[in-house]
C-alpha cells in the first residue's frame, strides 16, 4: 500500500501564519470596513474607493399603514437625487393603491445603471414582486397603472468604479416610502 504522509507544521510556520492573516485583517479593516460602516477613512484609501458613500445616512423610510393611504395619498409632483454608491445597489420606494397610474422620469448623471422597475403586494410575506421593467440604461421614462395595491418603484445597482446619481421625476397618487 502507498503511505500518505502529511507534513507536519512547525511552531514557527504556525506563527507566521497567523501573524500574516492578523496583518492582512487589520489591513481590511481600515482600508474597507471603517470607512464603508463608519465613514472612517484613515489611510484615504477608502474615501478613494468611494466607500465612505456607503456610511451616510439614507433617508428614514415610512411604512405605509393599510387603510390610512387614502387619508394622505393625493395627486403629486416630486423630484428627488439619488446616489447609488460604486458597486452596490439602492431601492426607492412609493405605495399606490391598485390601477393608480404613476408617471414618471429618471436618469443618471452619466452612468449605465442596472435597473428593475417593480411592485410588491401590500401584505404580502412570500416576497413575490413583480417586474414591470429590467435592464440597464442612464435613463427611463414612462406610465405605469399598478396591478395591485402595495409598494412600487426602482432597484438601481452600479457596477462602476465610481459613485452615480440619479434624479428621479414622478407624478401620480402615491405616498413616499423612500429608500431601502
Amino acid at each position: 500500500m502507498n503511505k500518505i504522509e502529511h507534513p507536519i507544521q512547525s511552531v514557527k510556520s504556525l506563527v507566521k501564519a497567523v501573524i500574516a492573516a492578523t496583518a492582512l485583517a487589520v489591513i481590511i479593516l481600515v482600508t474597507a470596513i471603517l470607512p464603508a460602516e463608519y465613514g472612517v477613512a484613515p489611510t484615504g484609501l477608502g474615501a478613494a474607493m468611494g466607500l465612505t458613500v456607503l456610511s451616510e445616512p439614507l433617508e428614514a423610510p415610512t411604512k405605509a399603514k393599510a387603510g390610512a393611504c387614502s387619508d394622505v395619498v393625493s395627486l403629486r409632483e416630486d423630484t428627488v437625487k439619488i446616489v447609488v454608491p460604486a458597486h452596490s445597489g439602492l431601492e426607492y420606494k412609493l405605495f399606490l393603491e391598485k390601477s393608480v397610474v404613476l408617471d414618471y422620469s429618471w436618469r443618471t448623471d452619466g452612468g449605465v445603471l442596472f435597473f428593475d422597475f417593480h411592485g410588491e403586494p401590500q401584505g404580502d410575506t412570500t416576497g413575490y414582486f413583480k417586474s414591470y421593467k429590467e435592464t440597464s440604461a442612464v435613463s427611463d421614462s414612462g406610465s405605469k397603472k399598478v396591478p395591485f395595491t402595495g409598494s412600487h418603484g426602482w432597484y438601481w445597482k452600479n457596477e462602476s468604479q465610481t459613485p452615480i446619481t440619479v434624479f428621479l421625476e414622478t407624478k401620480g397618487e402615491y405616498q413616499i416610502i423612500g429608500l431601502r
